[in-house]
């Protein structure tokens, strides 16, 4: 007999197949289910015995990843891009996760030549494991402050850096990949260059620090590295975050990155063409975010979803079956859900359009020295930073409660998941202080475009900030073009993407006026005062970029089955509903008009999209049920699932879990022994793979 969820899925119309080559691009759904194929098999993968695990079993668990996912590269033949996408597949960062998306990355993007071909090799096969070392225990988004520098030494003969954190302070924290398993790090420290009765400093530069012996594994003299302990929620189990301090510690000068600003041999200092080069790092990053948390939060509400099609609750007044109700069929599930929906695909479809340009950007930076779009790509990664993790994590925490008790349970798999993620809204930079980035750079296009005004001359806005033209102009009311009580009419007019798109520019043009206004208003007040409006601002130029941007992409084929788009029009509603009293501050809306939008967004949400559709559009994600909670299975068993999962404690079968958790439980072993002789035996996989091409050398000869 089929499930609730099996039914709903019959009644599906929609050809899911282009949606999901929208999401998934099909050179990457081959890549990725080439790799699913074979980590589906292995043992390591069954997500499901993540939560029995205390800390330093995770982290054992996690070096054990690490250590197989080199084995199966080296028996399948992965490429880099295929190893790659086997560790973002593992569904937690690993402590070679950063090591792969953010060491081996800056390396490439800001070592010169002659450092990437001394470098990048050692790293890819993980002879060198690098983290990346910025935030400090008293100094985070603020890199201008660090207390950790990096002095020239060219006395007698020397050619060094001495690397040095100043105290407790100034120790590094939080560096992901470094508690147990990295031997070199990357460090953000302020340069310093002795000078004729002082020392000049030139701002932060990276260094390539060693931190561990190559042959022990130990830490150097000088360096005082370890785990910084379990986080909040039991989050980033899997991630071995670490404290580093260094005393003095001595490299060599050619361990500074130098392909924008470089430091000769005697002290001569080359200024790098554009101040905003240091941030490359922290841009590579954030340019990320916006599509990994898209598809997180799509497994937060595929799961929900199913569930909650799975899921019934309480009869109807005169129903005779005696059935009751599915869950899905509530308006407060649907009101919840559905918006969740849509700022999924949003984060998703315009995160990779953003990771577009940002490549193009760097590969300008990279061959041409080109910096000429850089501030605006800076500008515009944080202010998707900003919004996309804050819409996920709270939207991941509105799937878990639409569960109901049962989204409390590990087996709903969004409190891993929220877990894991929470700290996106604080990490590479806390979203109220970074948001004040976005605001100076939209500030400084505003004075740019009222000087170019004032003489008679044209200004170039970037394609995203095309609003400020409308800053300082009187907000001109929303014209309705039809017979007010025309229910149909009035439908038709408010979702016109033009109209949302107007009001989207004239909430984020009021925002950035006000901003000015109040600044040259009250210009003795500290910027930090106005941190407050600046994270509004911040949030409304993404959304309008994610509105835009969403819109496009989804009118952009006639392949594109229409609940594309109609996810487009419940993004751009409830972005707008959750803004109203900017609108209606401004006087762009009427109190009439925000009663009429909240009636047309619900008329969206409630009956543009049959259960049917909402099926196929969370399987056109590909999700494979190992990918997602218990509760978020195809098939909809719900209910046999869960009772198969509690049985393994009691001697049951249980799917071999008790065999599978017994693993990492340590008995009389001290268990982080075990920790760090695993991270020694990832650490020397690579001299097991020279010393076979040695034999097979002697072999052939």
């Amino acid at each position: 007999m089929p499930t609730d969820l099996e039914l709903a899925r019959a009644s599906c119309q929609l050809d899911i197949k282009p949606i999901h080559d929208l999401l998934l691009p099909p050179s990457r759904q081959l890549l990725r289910n080439k790799i699913r194929n074979v980590l589906e098999k292995e043992p390591l993968w069954d997500l499901t015995i993540r939560p029995h695990l205390n800390q330093a079993q995770s982290l054992l668990r996690s070096l054990r990843l690490c250590h197989r996912l080199l084995q199966l590269r080296k028996l399948h033949n992965w490429s880099q891009e295929e190893y790659r996408e086997a560790i973002l597949l593992s569904d937690d960062s690993l402590p070679t996760t950063l090591h792969e998306t953010a060491f081996i990355n800056m390396i490439y993007s800001q070592g010169t030549d002659k450092q990437r071909e001394q470098w990048l090799f050692r790293c890819q096969r993980l002879e060198f494991v690098g983290c990346y070392a910025q935030t400090e225990v008293a100094h985070g988004s603020n890199v201008q402050g660090l207390m950790t520098s990096a002095t020239y030494d060219c006395e007698d003969g020397r050619d060094e850096f001495i690397i040095d954190s100043g105290g407790i302070e100034g120790a590094k924290w939080w560096i992901g990949g470094a508690g147990v398993l990295a031997n070199f790090a990357l460090v953000q420290a302020i340069l310093k260059i002795p000078q004729q009765g002082g020392v000049e400093s030139l701002g932060p530069h990276l260094f390539l620090v060693p931190i561990r012996s190559l042959t022990t594994h130990r830490p150097l003299p000088g360096v005082t590295v370890g785990d910084i302990g379990p986080k909040a929620y039991g989050g980033f189990a899997c991630m071995d975050n670490a404290y580093i301090k260094f005393d003095n510690v001595r490299i060599p000068r050619t361990n500074m990155l130098m392909r924008f600003s470089e430091l000769a041999r005697g002290g001569k200092y080359t200024k790098a063409k554009h101040d905003k080069v240091s941030y490359g790092s922290m841009v590579t990053l954030r340019a990320a975010i916006p599509e990994t948390i898209g598809w997180v939060l799509g497994k937060a509400v595929t799961t929900a979803i199913r569930y909650c099609i799975t899921r019934r609750q309480f009869t109807s007044p005169g129903e005779q079956s005696g059935r009751e109700i599915q869950v899905i069929d509530y308006a407060s599930v649907k009101h919840r859900l559905f918006p969740i929906l849509a700022q999924s695909y949003a984060f998703i479809l315009c995160g990779r359009e953003f990771w577009k340009q940002y490549t193009q950007m760097q590969e300008a930076l990279v061959t041409k020295g080109d910096t000429s779009i850089l501030p605006e790509i800076h500008s515009l990664s944080t202010a998707l930073k900003v919004a996309t993790t804050n819409d996920a994590v709270k939207g991941m925490e509105d799937a878990r409660r639409a569960m109901g008790g049962h989204g409390f349970s590990w087996m709903s798999g969004v409190g891993g998941w929220c877990a894991n993620y929470m700290p996106s809204q604080t990490y590479e930079g806390d979203n109220y202080v970074i948001a004040q980035q976005t605001a100076r750079g939209l500030l400084k296009h505003l004075q740019r475009l009222h000087k170019a005004r004032a003489e008679g001359k044209e200004y170039d806005l970037p394609t995203s900030s095309g609003y400020l033209n409308l800053v300082g102009a009187k907000p001109t009311p929303i014209a309705a073009t039809y017979v007010k009580g025309d229910v149909e009419a009035a439908k038709n007019f408010w979702v016109n993407p033009s109209i949302l798109l107007s009001l989207l520019s004239s909430r984020a043009a009021y925002l950035l006026g006000q901003l000015a206004l109040e600044i040259s208003t009250f210009p003795q007040k500290p910027w930090t005062d106005h941190s407050f409006t600046t994270f509004s601002l911040c949030r409304a130029h993404a959304e309008l970029y994610l509105a835009s941007t969403f819109f496009s992409i989804s009118s952009s084929r006639p392949s594109f089955p229409p609940a594309v788009h109609t996810l487009a029009l419940i993004y751009s509603l409830h972005t707008i509903i959750s803004s109203l009293s900017d609108l209606l501050e401004s006087e762009t809306l009427t109190p009439s008009n925000a009663r009429e939008l909240r009636g047309v967004y619900s008329w969206v949400v409630m009956e543009r999209l049959s259960v049917g559709d909402v099926v196929g559009l969370t399987d056109a994600y590909g999700f494979r049920d190992w990918e997602v909670g218990v509760l978020g299975g195809k098939e909809g068993r719900v209910y046999e699932k869960m009772w198969e999962e509690v049985q393994w404690r009691e001697g049951k079968e249980g799917r071999g879990k008790r065999q599978k958790v017994a693993e990492f439980e340590a008995g009389q072993v001290d268990i982080w022994e075990m920790v760090r002789e695993e991270a020694r035996r990832v650490l020397g996989f690579w001299k097991e793979d020279a010393e076979e091409n040695e034999r097979e050398r002697r072999a052939r000869l």
